[in-house]
């Protein structure tokens, strides 16, 4: 295998833990703030709560891995 496919499939995995870190930290925040919604009859305010919290979670997790990265 050359250097260039070896990039390649590294800038895949890249992308692949990125997009999966985001979408399931949004995923996580909205169905457990749905799940709580339901049990404590507060729909939709702790869903969408949670759901923010996910985003910021996800962005703050992308922030520190690309921050981690340029310092490799």
């Amino acid at each position: 295998m050359s250097k260039h496919q070896k990039s390649s499939f590294s800038g895949i995995g890249s992308v692949g833990k990125i997009a999966s870190g985001l979408v399931l930290s949004i995923l996580v925040g909205f169905f457990l703030g749905n799940y709580l919604d339901g049990k404590l009859d507060s729909s939709p305010w702790l869903t969408l709560l949670l759901t923010l919290f996910g985003i910021f979670a996800g962005f703050a997790w992308l922030y520190k891995s690309a921050k981690d990265r340029d310092d490799e």
